[in-house]
């Protein structure tokens, strides 16, 4: 007889759509936490945690939408940073974030110098490993 069945993650599941996305290739993130999905050769989302992912916008779209982003209480905004993270702890805040991987991709067909994720630069507590690496 087996046990219950594991649930997984909202991480899990937005990586599990995510792979079936044309043109996105998923892969080890630079911070070295979780899993990435590159865009055209660049970082555009790590999903570093169960309950956490890091979305690399155009920083014209955060600075525009800051305001609806942080009110969905599922998006931490740092001012003139193009990376926000997207708090995984509800099935909402997946589609939040399979919503905006849209106008991530479309943003990083615009060339604009890489910053490293905002886990890689904030994070002064130690790593935590991704369920799957």
């Amino acid at each position: 007889m087996r046990g219950p069945a594991k649930t997984r993650s909202a991480a899990e599941r937005v990586a599990a759509q995510l792979v079936t996305w044309p043109g996105l290739s998923a892969g080890r993130p630079s911070c070295g936490t979780g899993r990435s999905f590159n865009f055209r050769g660049g970082e555009i989302l790590h999903l570093h945690t169960g309950e956490e992912a890091d979305l690399r916008l155009s920083r014209g779209f955060v600075e525009r939408l800051d305001t609806v982003l942080v009110d969905s209480g599922q998006v931490v905004v740092r001012p003139g940073d193009d990376w926000v993270t997207v708090l995984l702890d509800t099935d909402t805040a997946g589609a939040i974030l399979i919503s905006l991987m849209s106008l991530a991709i479309r943003a990083a067909e615009e060339p604009v110098p890489a910053r490293p994720c905002t886990w890689e630069r904030t994070r002064p507590r130690p790593r935590l490993r991704a369920p799957w690496g």
